[in-house]
């Protein structure tokens, strides 16, 4: 696998390891009868089959890792189950060959895809082909390793047959893949979705999900959905629909909006009559001979911009770019604690750098707004909507979805 890039907190191909407790949870979300064929397409240190030998030691295990003189077996394997280790690229379009399976065989496929962006191969659109999956994205540079990895264990699977994966935040989160969410909810069974906590992998701050899919059998309108709490205790379910789990699937997400639902609040979208990011960059601000608001410029429990970016009319006859009036509301759009930066615009028009979101909503829900933004209650929403590793973003659809 040639990568485009490699990871400087992850090893060169892009692989972080799974916690023996996820791999444990993984395996006992799936409830299936005794597989005869387990295979895993990135075995890595073994934590998946390991956790699935002790389920299910009568099954024959198949594991595949890419880097050769790998020893992914040094746990114990009392029962002496059959494990036949390859050192193989996971995604040949000839792998069932090359493992001596027929495609569409395995009754069950474990997997934690690598966290990379590979160079493209022609023979991975025939890949996602079989796996009806190539039409979900427009760009193959947008293609991920992990999509490349659902595909090509799909392909490996029977009909009926059961998918338990670690996908990363954008898979189960992002706007742009609510067209392979669909494809998922439409032709498979999404059973399960357990959402994991922050740092549960090392070097990597980023947010995963347990998935666990049935092949072919989309039999069920409803997901089940729970989040893994730092206690280490399963939250309570969450049942949702298939058509909410195309826009996204993430527990602490639709359990906010479960609850206030249930209150029948409304939208933040329903009283705003704009939002838009700002559009001056931040190595700009010092060339500027006016001041730029910038996400380092917030203070912490002050309501107000800080005097000293408030735009005289002098100033503004030299703006070209977007600004920020009174009554405005400024978000960081981007940041570790993106969620605790918010302000108002009071007297003065001012300039922001693209870092920061603009909401403007009706006046006579202004405050009600802010003072739901400013919340605890505000701070998690908006934690819940974020994506990314490290620096955080969310994005103005995700923001005006939010209910106060």
């Amino acid at each position: 696998m040639i990568l485009t890039n490699n990871s400087k907190n992850a090893d060169p191909l892009g692989r972080y390891y799974t916690d023996p407790i996820v791999g444990s949870l993984l395996v006992n979300s799936i409830d299936i009868e005794p597989p005869s064929t387990v295979i895993d397409l990135c075995v890595g240190k073994g934590a998946l089959i390991e956790e699935a030998v002790r389920k299910w030691s009568d099954s024959t295990f198949i594991t595949v890792d890419i880097e050769k003189n790998s020893s992914p077996f040094s746990f114990n394997n009392p029962n002496n189950s059959q494990i036949f280790h390859y050192t193989e690229n996971s995604l040949n379009l000839n792998l069932a060959e090359r493992l001596g399976i027929k495609w569409g065989q395995a009754d069950l496929a474990l997997c934690n895809p690598p966290y990379i962006r590979p160079k493209w191969n022609k023979q991975f659109f025939e890949i996602l082909e079989e796996a009806n999956l190539s039409h979900v994205f427009q760009k193959k540079q947008d293609i991920p390793a992990d999509m490349l990895f659902i595909a090509q264990n799909l392909r490996l699977l029977k009909k009926g047959g059961s998918l338990g994966l670690i996908l990363p935040d954008g898979i189960i989160t992002g706007e742009k893949y609510q067209s392979f969410r669909k494809t998922l909810c439409t032709n498979h069974r999404v059973s399960k979705v357990i959402e994991l906590p922050r740092r549960i992998f090392k070097k990597t701050d980023a947010k995963a999900y347990i998935v666990v899919i049935t092949k072919d059998i989309p039999d069920s309108d409803f997901i089940t959905i729970q989040r893994l709490e730092e206690s280490g205790n399963l939250s309570p379910q969450l049942q949702i629909s298939t058509e909410s789990a195309i826009k996204r699937i993430d527990y602490s997400y639709l359990v906010q909006s479960h609850k206030i639902g249930q209150q029948k609040k409304r939208s933040i979208g329903d009283v705003a009559l704009e939002v838009f990011r700002g559009t001056y960059i931040s190595s700009e601000r010092k060339s500027n001979n006016f001041p730029i608001f910038h996400t380092t410029d917030f203070l912490t429990n002050k309501r107000y911009v800080p005097a000293n970016y408030k735009l005289t009319l002098e100033m503004q006859k030299n703006i070209q770019g977007v600004i920020a009036i009174p009554g405005d509301i400024l978000i960081a759009r981007v940041g570790r604690n993106f969620n605790k930066k918010i302000c108002l615009v009071d007297t003065k028009k001012v300039a922001i750098t693209d870092c920061i979101l603009v909401l403007r909503v009706q006046p006579k829900y202004r405050l009600e707004v802010f003072s739901f933004l400013t919340s605890s209650s505000g701070g998690i929403a908006l934690e819940a909507i974020s994506h990314g590793v490290g620096a955080k973003f969310i994005t103005p659809k995700s923001l005006l979805e939010l209910k106060f």
